[in-house]
């Protein structure tokens, strides 16, 4: 938000925000020791995909010239109003009203996808367990759904571990981390509506992708 709101393109903002959970480095080697290198190996080379080929064709969806946003995300900092505050005081007043911004949302969604974690990660059945419709099935929540940074890893584990196939495992592991419904809604303001939708898409789609290359040489 921070970085569209000092007009950023939304490429840029796009590849900052996408690159720092799915490319995490301590994630990346976190995920090799526990679910194993090939899946790190695929994490590595669809979320090169993801971050930069997502954020280099969303960035030609928008005229940078013409691009609206709400008028509180448009308003440079007045410099001679701030220059008798310390740097302290003008960084807890921004953390401020980010936090003011971003909670409510966060608070509502997060609440309404636990409330409804039953459903959305139900027992896995051999029937299946590595299908194509569990694929599809996973591709949507996966995108959804907010998790903390690297909490996919012990998710993904879990789920194999109650007997679901590598295919539906390797698109969580592409999917979850990548963006969720607290963060589309976080940063609608500063995102054109076609952009959010298109990464929104995108991520789902080159998790089935991975998911699909992961039950051919897994």
């Amino acid at each position: 938000m921070s970085l569209r709101k000092r007009f950023a393109s939304v490429g840029a903002a796009l590849a900052f925000w996408l690159g720092n959970p799915v490319l995490n480095p301590a994630t990346l080697i976190f995920m090799g020791f526990v679910l194993g290198w090939d899946f790190t190996a695929l994490r590595i080379v669809f979320g090169l995909l993801l971050v930069f080929g997502v954020s280099y064709f969303a960035n030609r969806f928008v005229n940078e010239e013409s691009l609206e946003m709400d008028d509180e995300f448009l308003e440079l900092p007045k410099h001679a109003e701030d220059s008798h505050r310390s740097l302290f005081v003008r960084w807890i007043s921004s953390m401020w009203s980010l936090f003011i911004g971003v909670l409510p949302a966060y608070i509502i969604t997060v609440l309404a996808l636990g409330a409804a974690r039953a459903w959305i990660f139900p027992s896995v059945s051999p029937a299946w367990s590595n299908s194509i419709f569990a694929m599809i099935g996973f591709a949507i929540v996966g995108t959804l759904f907010v998790i903390p940074t690297a909490a996919e890893i012990p998710i993904v584990k879990t789920m194999m571990s109650y007997g679901l196939g590598s295919g539906p495992a390797t698109v969580l592991m592409m999917t979850l981390p990548a963006i969720s419904l607290p963060s589309l809604l976080m940063v609608r303001k500063v995102f054109p509506t076609k952009v959010l939708l298109f990464i929104t898409g995108m991520v789902m789609c080159i998790g089935l992708v991975t998911g699909l290359v992961a039950m051919m040489i897994m």
